[in-house]
């Protein structure tokens, strides 16, 4: 084996996954009710880029989005978790939530489905307790039906348009070495 074949393979090693955004809260088949709070909760990486993100309620059978909350906050200070009162939303068992960046049209993730009661139903899931509401995070209202022309029910205080702290640079370190292995490959190839 040449030196030129083993070269590119400690950079590609040295890579960082920094891609982790996984929602812990709604769960699959979880039940949510009109009338209550309810939360949402979730784990990500954290030299990510992500300094906060928007929240979107959509279903799969109908169209149109509820915007629940812009800039969330996602810095390491920051809650992991929002709580969301429900007024009015039309109960089904389609519903998903969209964390993404909606001015770059970046979508980090998607919650898993869930269902949506009337304030008058119980819920009947057998896959755990529902999370309490955290006491440090914000409540969000949501009320009505899908509208497009609504803004975001709540928008956060932006983040800091500043460079970043000199102590990210390891978020760059998986990028500059997949440069530099990719470079290092075609160099490779051509001599």
């Amino acid at each position: 084996m040449r030196l030129s074949q083993v070269l590119p393979i400690p950079l590609v090693v040295a890579t960082a996954a920094s891609a982790y955004f996984v929602v812990t809260a709604p769960t699959e088949n979880a039940q949510w009710r009109n009338g209550a709070v309810n939360v949402i909760s979730w784990e990500k990486g954290v030299l990510d880029g992500v300094d906060s993100f928007d929240v979107e309620l959509t279903r799969l059978s109908e169209d149109g989005l509820t915007y629940i909350a812009s800039t969330v906050p996602a810095d390491k200070s920051s809650p992991s978790s929002l709580n969301v009162y429900l007024e009015d939303i039309p109960a089904a068992d389609d519903y998903f939530l969209l964390f993404l960046n909606s001015t770059h049209g970046v979508m980090y993730t998607t919650s898993p489905r869930f269902s949506v009661l009337n304030s008058s139903s119980t819920a009947t899931s057998t896959s755990g307790s529902t999370p309490t509401p955290d006491s440090a995070a914000a409540t969000v209202t949501v009320s009505g039906s899908p509208n497009p022309t609504q803004g975001f029910v709540t928008t956060f205080a932006a983040v800091s348009g500043a460079l970043p702290a000199l102590v990210e640079w390891r978020a760059l370190m998986g990028m500059g070495a997949a440069l530099v292995a990719g470079l290092g490959g075609a160099l490779c190839v051509l001599f």
